[in-house]
């Protein structure tokens, strides 16, 4: 399934709704009324994420296998925004140095600052908060005063029910689904607050930095998510093409090693991104977000988020 996050631009209400493989939408409630079948309120809530644990997922699997029994048409899309799939999750886990190639590209970055750059023997990861999400179609607002803006497409995967030191081979069990992240970024700051040894924070975390979507692909629907392809385009250019089997740390493994810290049904672990960053590249200054471009993630079976920097 492929489950949106909707807001009625009428009365500002979000709801759950279905998504088919023509992109039209498809509200879960008026469908269960249609069935007859009554629904738990917290399962039709979008911010409650009692909607992602495996029962209630389930659930609406059934109603939505009964969907092609009714005569049901699509909404009109000019009566919607397309949210994020979860705005309020209680912890978003962004690894770093998770691509060999961005690893390279990394070491370079910093052998200029006189700091050598090792592989990672442990998926570390510093934290974006829910504050910086925003929707799949909506705009990037750049800060005013800074220009290092960079992009990273990364695969997130969202946790559908509590994980407590679980083995890898369990892992899978706990996910809910998978959506498109860009980590944005202010580089300039980024650099300040790594050189400091305590972590990056600010610079990960301006309002709009995480947009997420279009919508949750649940697991049934990815067969195998370590051989997803990712791209991501600037105004048409291709600046990050690259496939989810160039992981370090696989998504079990990450999910296993940071079940460490409880995570909780709707938390959100982004799982790094490729090379072709463009503080990595020859004249990054030539590469970093502008006002009014466009970028484009696009991730196998997952659809894409398209944004424009304002």
């Amino acid at each position: 399934m492929r489950i949106a996050n909707l807001k009625n631009t009428k009365n500002k209400k979000n709801y759950l709704a279905f998504v088919d493989f023509d992109n039209n939408y498809f509200l879960i409630e008026k469908i269960s009324k249609q069935l007859e079948i009554e629904l738990d309120s917290d399962f039709l809530d979008a911010k409650k994420l009692k909607w992602l644990e495996p029962n209630c997922l389930e659930t609406f699997q059934k109603i939505f296998s009964q969907k092609k029994k009714l005569n049901i048409s699509p909404e009109d899309k000019a009566n919607w925004r397309l949210c994020a799939p979860i705005e309020f999750p209680k912890k978003i886990i962004a690894v770093g140095r998770n691509y060999m190639d961005h690893v390279d590209e990394g070491k370079k970055i910093w052998k200029k600052r006189g700091v050598e750059i090792k592989l990672p023997k442990f998926p570390s990861a510093f934290a974006k908060y829910s504050s910086s999400i925003t929707g799949p179609n909506d705009n990037i607002k750049l800060p005013l005063g800074l220009t290092t803006l960079d992009y990273e497409i990364e695969l997130a995967i969202v946790i559908g029910s509590n994980a407590n030191n679980v083995e890898e081979k369990e892992a899978l069990n706990f996910v809910a689904g998978y959506m498109i992240c860009n980590d944005l970024s202010i580089r300039k700051i980024q650099l300040e607050e790594m050189q400091t040894q305590i972590g990056i924070s600010l610079a990960k975390n301006f309002p709009t930095f995480a947009p997420m979507g279009p919508w949750l692909t649940t697991k049934s629907l990815v067969e195998n998510p370590q051989n997803l392809s990712l791209k991501l385009t600037v105004d048409g250019e291709i600046r990050q093409n690259a496939n989810t089997q160039d992981m370090i740390f696989s998504i079990p493994k990450l999910i296993s090693y940071w079940s460490q810290t409880g995570l909780e049904t709707g938390d959100i672990i982004i799982t790094g991104t490729p090379s072709g960053v463009a503080i990595a590249r020859e004249n990054p200054e030539k590469y970093y977000l502008k006002r009014n471009q466009t970028i484009i993630c696009e991730i196998e079976g997952l659809g894409s988020i398209i944004n424009k920097v304002n």
